[in-house]
């Protein structure tokens, strides 16, 4: 059936049976149907009878899971056609009487979710705290979840971890016919959004600010973690490791490269204040304004001193910082110096604090880039 005629199917019957209110075509935001023209690769018209469509069988779908009860096996939209699930020949006729297309299946909805809760229950529990989840105790399952159209659960697991699958479907009574394991190459992680002045944490311990982000990842001070080092957000999502690290000797700089997804801004947090684009890395001169963002004093400015510094530190002495008013205390190390919105360096140390004034150092910015032939990312 052409879309088309299935529309006017709808909108003439549906509301006739279920009483379902017909939705107007024009009623699509600006902004949702650029979207779905840019992602879906429709034009107004298609867009707009899509969404129509789709509200009006999913009405449907649940009009018709609430009368069949434990014979609805679960539905789905495939293009022009809704089709649902049955577990018996006899409920097939209601189905079509909605304008639908029956399959018969074997296992009801219903006992796949009691199934999927079950399994929760080992993963999750009854967390509703903000505690640490138990997946711990499954290593190597990367998730489950129940597909309709194949009529199963399905357990995406590691390679080396199908067994564990297994004995956790064998827990939760289902057959081999009931699930299905799908192998993954890696395990799923959240996706973190950096930009320069955000806090990040070492090995789970000690904290530093992020420098200004690069393509691959973000650039930060060398004393802030070794080569091999973890690098977490506050909230404990995965970052990156410390591909690259100098301290102490010739230069205060580290990178870190991000783990895949990790969206990456070329912007500076100004805690407050609209977050500030990067535009470039031209070198300021000595006497020009600076400002300086990091995860324990946020935002301060002063002006550059001198250039090409030697700085004695207990752990030893560095070279080639640049002097500056600017004050700082621990927790904003790596974090960017800027000058306008053009990259300076990152935050090495320094005396003093910011209830006082002190005097801190930076690592230049272009050293680093080069160093790891890295490329900023620009706002």
């Amino acid at each position: 059936m052409e879309l088309t005629k299935f529309l006017s199917f709808l909108a003439l019957m549906l509301p006739v049976a279920y009483g379902v209110p017909t939705p107007a075509a024009n009623d699509l935001h600006p902004q949702l149907l650029e979207a779905m023209k840019r992602d879906l690769g429709l034009n107004t018209e298609q867009a707009t009878a899509r969404v129509a469509r789709d509200l009006q069988a999913t009405y449907v779908i649940e009009q018709l899971r609430s009368s069949m009860g434990d014979s609805f096996a679960g539905a789905w939209i495939d293009a022009d056609t809704v089709h649902v699930g049955v577990t018996d020949q006899s409920s097939a006729d209601e189905v079509i009487a909605a304008g639908a297309t029956p399959i018969v299946m074997t296992n009801s909805l219903s006992k796949l979710e009691k199934a999927k809760a079950d399994l929760d229950q080992v993963f999750v529990g009854g967390n509703t705290n903000n505690q640490k989840p138990t997946s711990s105790a499954s290593p190597g399952i990367a998730s489950f979840y129940i597909d309709i159209a194949a009529n199963k659960l399905v357990i995406e697991a590691l390679s080396d971890s199908h067994g564990r699958a297994e004995e956790l479907a064998s827990q939760v009574g289902l057959t081999s016919s009931e699930y299905v394991v799908n192998t993954v190459a890696e395990m799923p992680t959240t996706m973190a959004t950096i930009q320069g002045g955000d806090a990040y944490y070492i090995n789970r311990s000690s904290r530093c600010s992020v420098g200004f982000t690069v393509t691959t990842g973000f650039v930060t001070a060398g004393h802030c973690g070794r080569t091999g080092a973890s690098a977490t957000t506050s909230s404990g999502e995965a970052l990156g490791t410390f591909s690259g690290s100098v301290f102490p000797g010739n230069a205060d700089m580290a990178y870190v490269r991000t783990v895949s997804g990790t969206v990456l801004r070329g912007t500076i947090n100004r805690y407050g204040q609209s977050s500030l684009p990067v535009s470039g890395s031209t070198e300021a001169a000595i006497g020009a304004s600076v400002c300086r963002s990091g995860s324990t004093t946020q935002v301060h400015c002063g002006t550059i001193q001198a250039k090409g510094a030697t700085v004695n530190y207990p752990e030893g002495s560095i070279t080639g910082l640049t002097r500056t008013t600017v004050c700082a205390e621990p927790g904003d190390s790596g974090g960017p110096y800027y000058s306008g919105s053009q990259a300076q360096g990152v935050t090495s140390g320094g005396s003093g604090n910011c209830r006082s004034g002190g005097t801190t150092y930076f690592q230049p910015v272009n050293e680093i880039l080069q160093t790891y032939r890295l490329t900023l990312v620009r706002g």
